[in-house]
């Protein structure tokens, strides 16, 4: 048999892999090595490529790599359902014809590589979905309405196309995939459904197996759609004729979110479906134009969207209908009206039976490893553009030509051309390798910087090509380019495992390319036909839901603050194996603050919602949950709240952490509320415990909660939601009950020689230094681009060792052995027996770093700051309230315009580029 040795290998790696997959137990690594070695063996009399090769070095490569992704874990989601939910799976499990599901599964195993912890959590998770819906074919109708939650880009096609094959199998006969708002992400998604459950590709009339079609064809569902189209009117009437009823495989439909595609399909339903046939209505990127949200000032309107209303009408054409919706952003969705039910449409789409929630892998390249370290002096993964206003304003109009590239947009391109040859030297040639450049909502600026970036591509690769050969130092003399490479290099990938002296010669690649994604340009991405080296400027098609394969780099100089804005731009985020280390971000200080505030906040209320799935388990709670969560509130955008000069936010604040970080300047309050700093200290002087004598150095305890009481009623800040009036209401209430009785105070300092203050009862001490974030003005501080006050570690203060050890151990556990270094503060609250008052002075100044890039990069001073060197003094405070099983009721937060504006910003108008395609 003659074969390539990428072929033998591939056969050699698939055969073993499918074997070791089908085994209960994790094998050893002798065991891994075993199989390798014997099937290389038996193998050799039909490869004759085999006997030329080393086998030792084959074998010990394929045997790293499985090993390693024996490392990997993922949990089992968590589901919180309604009383109307009942298992029915395990009883008719056994008789169901599992083929559309495990031909899904080997193509996972053989054709993907994936690891088994990937194939078994979708197994796991999907049967868990699946059982939260209904029994399709059991008599009588059923209305099912659920959602999916899971991490951008951490594999919700994957899993939705494994409950399709499940549903399939069990009986649902129509499937409407719903994917996005272009045709982009829509073709993309219909090729996914075709390599993981038609089996097929329909292009210019031919048929084409594909995925798991190039295995198994003996059976294949009816598709509706292809690559080349949506459902259409010309589509619906070559599908005239047909019944639904009388076909023996389900039908698929891969829709765009399009008033005019939704509308075909429902009509061509309502002529050749049956009710009586088992729907189910896949919704992906459901918080994005299926929610009913379109408010008017002072003003909710009851008529569904087009969309919303289609969606809807779709669902009630069938008697027994199942919706699921996924979403990695779900705070539109369960702010939806759980009461809405009209005699037209319906139900609204509030996923009042079930909400399921999908863990990280181990492997998940996201938000911790991409912000973990943003507080820290060095990066491994962050980079920050502060030369790009010049080029490219972050507000600028849609007709604005950008004329040359930013020095640090120069600097991304080259560390994508390393990181790609770098690839090249680890994986050979079979690789995908991407790089992102987000920098505008308008198409215009994007296709003026594509031609930027491409020149400035061609250039470094010309001059690869020119000098390449040559000796380093001949090279690096006759190249400025090449020169250039090797210094970011050095900064970047000294230490990835390969000398420059190899990484020189294999620089030239005559494949990549640059490419618009958007509606003015026909340029596509084509990760299917080939191996893509290209770099991909876009807006708002960037970002949502389209996959970019490979993607090692990216540039991001947009300033959405809107949490599902944010979030959904962030194509970084998914699965990097074998070049996680090469992987670069490139984005403003500010914006990587708001990803860090929105990435710990979410953090935080989703591991809330794994500790209460135990004792309340039911949609309600969780929508609860995160609307009184005041991380919640902060990242939710103002137009899912209403538009109203004034708000009232229920909240809970048991076991929560709060904290002030916005402050009013003037004068007078300034003054006050150091004085109301300064008499809690003359109080509290009798409580002093200095007995941690190192972090938490002064200290209080016993402290009592009169003191604490009177300090926040005392508290002003004008221009910010009253939060000190809700805290002080909610430990008055807990009095009454006898509990938050005695406190803890600690007084923050700085770590560094700020500036000093002379306070009652301690003496001098170091001001925290904190810098004005970008929502400041003349009126208010905010706190840096995060809008955090307090550092990590500080809800420890007060513990004993062995309350701070079980608090480390529990995080390490739920995280799969986390580094406990890294324990978020959460973990320590949860052992608390007294609450935690931290008093914080604080020096706000423009921060060193800034201060030097005005030297340099011609940093502009805000015109409401006087100079470089001024600074100003101001006394905030934080607060970690303890369990209580007591609290019933939330309480309110009230919040005014100028706080709707700072805490909720309107989300990033996309303009043109979010369009029909």
């Amino acid at each position: 048999m003659d074969a390539t040795l990428e072929q033998f290998i591939s056969y050699l790696d698939n055969t073993v892999r499918e074997a070791l997959g089908n085994e209960d137990k994790i094998p050893e690594e002798a065991d891994v090595s075993n199989a390798f070695s014997q099937l290389y063996d038996a193998l050799a009399f039909a490869y004759p490529i085999a006997k030329q090769c080393n086998k030792n070095e084959i074998v010990s490569k394929l045997v790293e790599r499985y090993c390693s992704e024996l490392t990997i874990k993922k949990k089992l989601g968590f589901e919180f359902k309604d009383e109307d939910s009942h298992p029915w799976l395990s009883e008719v499990e056994n008789s169901i014809d599992w083929f559309y599901w495990n031909r899904y599964k080997q193509y996972l195993v053989r054709d993907k590589k994936w690891a088994q912890a990937a194939v078994k959590s979708i197994d796991r998770d999907g049967r868990n979905i699946l059982d939260l819906m209904a029994n399709p074919l059991k008599d009588g109708s059923f209305t099912r309405r659920g959602l999916v939650v899971a991490s951008v880009q951490s594999g919700k096609t994957a899993n939705y196309i494994g409950l399709v094959c499940r549903a399939a199998d069990a009986g649902y006969r129509i499937i409407i995939v719903m994917a996005g708002v272009h045709n982009v992400l829509r073709n993309q998604t219909q090729a996914r459904l075709e390599d993981g459950f038609t089996g097929f590709n329909i292009e210019n009339r031919k048929v084409e197996p594909v995925g798991v079609g190039n295995r198994n064809q003996a059976r294949r569902p009816i598709a509706c759609t292809s690559r080349e189209a949506d459902f259409s009117k010309s589509r619906a009437d070559a599908l005239k004729g047909i019944q639904t009823v009388q076909a023996n495989e389900p039908f698929l439909f891969v829709v765009k979110k399009n008033s005019k595609s939704l509308q075909q399909v429902y009509e061509w339903l309502k002529s050749n479906g049956n009710q009586n046939e088992p729907l189910l209505l896949i919704d992906d990127e459901a918080d994005n134009a299926s929610i009913n949200g379109k408010y008017k000032l002072e003003k909710r309107e009851n008529e569904p969207t087009k969309i919303n209303g289609q969606i809807r009408n779709l669902l009630n054409l069938f008697n027994k209908a199942c919706y699921v919706g996924y979403t990695a952003t779900p705070f539109a969705n369960v702010l939806i009206d759980p009461s809405v039910d009209s005699d037209e449409y319906g139900r609204d789409l509030f996923p009042s039976n079930f909400i399921y929630t999908l863990e990280e892998s181990s492997d998940y390249f996201g938000a911790k490893k991409v912000f973990g370290d943003y507080d820290e002096p060095t990066h491994k993964h962050l980079r920050f553009i502060d030369d790009a206003d010049d080029v490219l304003p972050a507000k600028h109009k849609s007709s604005f030509e950008p004329f040359m590239l930013p020095l640090s947009l120069k600097a991304a391109i080259r560390t994508f051309v390393l990181a790609t040859t770098i690839k090249t030297l680890r994986f050979g040639t079979n690789f995908h390798s991407t790089m992102m450049v987000n920098v505008s909502p308008y198409k215009k600026p994007q296709n003026c910087m594509r031609n930027l970036v491409e020149d400035y591509l061609i250039d470094l690769n010309t001059a690869a090509k020119s000098y390449g050969a040559l000796s380093p130092e001949d090279a690096l003399e006759a190249s400025p380019h090449l020169k250039d490479l090797k210094a970011t290099w050095e900064l970047e990938y000294a230490g990835c495992g390969f000398g420059w002296n190899e990484i020189q010669p294999r620089l030239y690649d005559p494949n990549y390319h640059v490419l618009s994604i958007n509606t003015d340009s026909g340029d596509a991405l084509d990760y299917e036909n080939r191996n893509e080296r290209v770099i991909a400027v876009g807006g708002y098609r960037l970002s949502r839901g389209l996959t970019l394969e490979g993607l090692t780099v990216s540039y991001y100089s947009r300033n959405a603050r809107a949490y599902d804005a944010l979030m959904q731009m962030a194509r970084w985020f998914g699965y990097r194996p074998g070049y996680e280390d090469l992987c670069r971000i490139w984005m403003t200080d500010q914006a990587a603050g708001w990803y860090k505030f929105v990435s710990d906040s979410t953090e935080n209320l989703f591991d809330q919602l794994r500790s209460m799935r135990q004792v309340r388990r039911t949609p309600k709670n969780y929508v609860l949950k995160i609307r009184q969560s005041p991380d919640a509130l902060t990242v939710t955008a103002r137009n899912k709240m209403g538009a109203g000069q004034k708000e009232e936010a229920p909240i809970v604040l048991n076991e929560e952490f709060t904290e002030t970080f916005t402050f009013d300047r003037s004068e007078e309050i300034v003054a006050s509320n150091k004085v109301a700093f300064f008499n809690l200290l003359s109080k509290i002087a009798e409580y002093a415990d200095f007995s941690d004598g190192g972090t938490f150095k002064y200290f209080f305890t016993g402290v009592p909660a009169e003191l604490i009481i009177d300090y926040l009623s005392a508290f002003e800040n004008g221009l910010a939601y009253s939060l000190n009036c809700v805290a002080a209401g909610y430990i008055n209430e807990r009095l009454i009950e006898g509990e938050l009785t005695e406190w803890d105070v600690l007084l923050a300092h700085g770590g560094q020689a700020n500036r000093y203050i002379d306070l009652p009862s301690v003496g001098l001490v170091n001001m925290e230094q904190r810098y004005p974030g970008a929502s400041s003005n003349k009126k208010v501080i905010v706190i840096g681009e995060r809008q955090r006050l307090s550092g990590r570690g500080v809800e420890a203060a007060g513990l004993s060792s062995e309350e701070k050890k079980a608090a480390e151990k529990e995080y390490a556990i739920e995280h799969g052995g986390g580094n406990v270094s890294n324990c978020p503060d959460r973990y320590y609250r949860k052992k608390r027996k007294r609450p935690l008052l931290v008093l914080h002075p604080i020096c706000v100044c423009f921060n060193k770093k800034q201060v030097e890039k005005k030297l340099v990069n011609k940093c502009k001073l805000p015109t409401w700051w006087d100079s470089w060197e001024s600074w100003e003094p101001f006394y905030g405070w934080s607060v970690s309230f303890p369990y209580t099983d007591k609290q019933t009721e939330p309480v309110a937060y009230v919040l005014n315009s100028v706080t709707l504006k700072n805490l909720m910003p309107e989300p990033e108008d996309s303009d043109d580029d979010y369009e029909d395609d």
